[in-house]
């Protein structure tokens, strides 16, 4: 027994879902639900699709299905000339020749030069070496100045 009143499904029906179609109607007496259960009609969704089995299902396989266009922009061809005209062409342009350049090769130094200015790396390391408490947010000027300010101060023991 259902609580009254109540909702009733019959598959197939004008609602149509991906993969079926079901109708609903409600009831208010308990007389009402009876002959309507007996005329084919269901508690549950799930009983009306599985007893009308197929059928519940037929009319997607005829319905029209939309089709998106999409409208592909093609680039367009460069127009060439003719054959000849693209010759004479090719041979009224010089074709460059590739000359050997010998220069000195100068090796690449690996020692980063003393007086270039920290990277933040570095101010980094030095900080947290030296307990000084930053953000990410800290700029690598600020942290120089904490640093700097950090080394002047002597030692407290």
């Amino acid at each position: 027994m259902s609580t009254l009143p109540c909702f009733i499904f019959r598959a197939p029906g004008p609602i149509r879902r991906a993969r079926y179609s079901y109708s609903t109607m409600t009831v208010a007496s308990q007389s009402q639900l009876d002959e309507k259960l007996a005329s084919g009609w269901h508690l549950t969704l799930e009983q009306a699709i599985d007893a009308a089995g197929e059928s519940a299902s037929r009319h997607l396989a005829k319905r029209k299905v939309r089709v998106r266009k999409v409208r592909v922009q093609v680039r367009p061809q460069p127009q060439r000339a003719s054959a000849k005209r693209a010759a004479a062409e090719d041979k009224a342009v010089p074709q460059a020749q590739a000359v050997e350049v010998q220069a000195p090769v100068e090796a690449t130094t690996a020692v980063p030069d003393d007086n270039a200015a920290p990277t933040r790396i570095e101010l980094v390391a030095k900080a947290t070496e030296l307990g000084l408490k930053f953000t990410k947010r800290t700029s690598d000027e600020k942290l120089l100045a904490l640093i700097e300010a950090a080394l002047k101060q002597p030692e407290e023991v």
